[in-house]
């Protein structure tokens, strides 16, 4: 008879292939996964589902909803036309205001939906402006709202999916503010890549080739430029923002609550409705984080992890040097980050560096930051990251992404070898 440890190897095996060739959506995928668990009697089915019940993805649903009202009211709109007229018609100032503007706010909100909003205040400054052009835009601003939403533990999923991993398997998790340092560091290489490299170097990669249409709604981007708000919901949905912003500072009530109580606060003053949420959530998004999660409690239940710890220490031999260990794992997820999604990635490595922290005793935090930070800002082709893949309606070439962003990448992977260990040791302090 296979051990359960094995047969949640196996299950996991089967779900990688599946994430990767994409048959079936990464939703309906890993509920497969969590069905096979108790189908082949791994483990029961409270703990194969418990990923549903797991305040990370009410977090996440939650963040998603106020991003959804800030669009809905107007105040996503207002703060775009804040930033046109700061920028004054120069594109480069346009640029770097709208980066670190989109940047800021995707350490609070669902930066998938920040995205989307500023992709549709590019197009309509891009139509009445010739100063300003959509390619030299739109994918800088994408890599923005990445590394900004990696910044927080709220900022983007693939944070929550490797702290709901590393909760199932040791019991611990991160907290709000834990990725900040280093991901504000990261944020600060980024904008200052861009404005003495980036932007200029963007241009030559693209040059002067045609504008697309980048198929928005037309009555987005009107809302842009010439859209009328109600003054009230505005002021309401700002107020709200801000109150949940410092909730998450103070940690008044704890962070799940309050985005939750957040979002319900936008469809009881009616800044969005039920109807708005349905059409507007990634649902997707949501089901898939909540089944890796329960993939994630059966494979530590199952024991799968102790056997993938003594399969990666045989291949390692006698290598034990930890930030060896690290900046390998760390380069893995990086890599694999640009061919799949980030959180499929994060599913990948995270579980193995866990079990290499259980089997030589270092800092479990440190490998989850530096993987969770690799997956996040992998940029280097369309396939890396639902961000990266929402420019392509700018109308970029498969090869413009790795021109643009490798050399972006490689001072990135740098910087979290070196920064993450200064924030968290490597080794816990004694």
């Amino acid at each position: 008879m296979v051990a359960p440890s094995v047969t949640g190897l196996i299950i996991l095996g089967i779900m990688i292939v599946l994430f990767i060739l994409k048959p079936i959506p990464a939703s309906a995928a890993g509920c497969l996964g969590c069905a096979l668990m108790v189908l082949l009697g791994v483990v029961d089915f409270e703990a194969a589902f418990s990923g549903f019940s797991n305040s990370i993805v009410m977090l996440m649903a939650g963040a998603m909803v106020v991003g959804i009202a800030m669009f809905k009211t107007g105040a996503a709109q207002i703060i775009g036309r804040m930033v046109i007229k700061l920028s004054g018609g120069n594109e480069r100032v346009f640029l770097m205001a709208s980066c670190i503007v989109s940047g800021v706010l995707s350490m609070f909100l669902a930066n998938t939906a920040i995205l989307a909003a500023f992709i549709s205040i590019v197009d309509s400054v891009s139509r009445t402006s010739h100063n300003v052009k959509q390619r030299n835009m739109v994918l800088p601003l994408a890599c923005a709202v990445m590394f900004g939403g990696a910044a927080t533990l709220i900022g983007c999923t693939p944070q929550l999916t490797a702290n709901g991993i590393m909760s199932e398997m040791v019991g611990l998790q991160m907290g709000m503010w834990d990725l900040t340092g280093p991901g504000l560091t990261l944020f600060a290489v980024f904008l200052i890549y861009l404005f003495f490299f980036g932007y200029r170097y963007g241009e030559r990669i693209w040059g002067d080739r045609c504008a697309v249409d980048m198929g928005i709604d037309e009555e987005k981007i009107r809302s842009v430029t010439e859209g009328q708000f109600d003054k009230w919901k505005v002021g309401l949905m700002l107020t709200i923002t801000v109150l949940m912003i410092v909730s998450y500072i103070t940690s008044f009530i704890p962070t799940a609550l309050t985005a939750v109580a957040a979002a319900l606060l936008c469809v009881i003053f009616g800044l969005c409705t039920v109807e708005d949420i349905e059409k507007e959530m990634d649902w997707n998004t949501i089901v898939f984080l909540a089944s890796c999660l329960g993939l994630a409690h059966g494979l530590t239940l199952a024991g799968s992890g102790e056997l993938i710890a003594s399969f990666v220490s045989g291949l390692l031999g006698d290598v034990r040097s930890p930030i060896i260990i690290f900046a390998v794992l760390v380069f893995i997820t990086l890599f694999i980050s640009q061919f799949i999604t980030n959180s499929t990635a994060i599913i990948i490595t995270l579980p193995i560096a866990i079990s290499m922290c259980d089997l030589y005793g270092f800092n479990h935090m440190t490998f989850c930051i530096g993987i969770t930070l690799a997956a996040s800002i992998a940029c280097c082709t369309p396939l890396a990251a639902a961000q990266i893949t929402m420019t392509q309606v700018a109308g970029y070439e498969f090869a413009d992404y790795f021109k643009y962003c490798f050399p972006l990448t490689v001072i990135c992977y740098i910087a979290i070898i070196v920064v993450v260990p200064f924030f968290f040791p490597i080794l816990p302090l004694a």
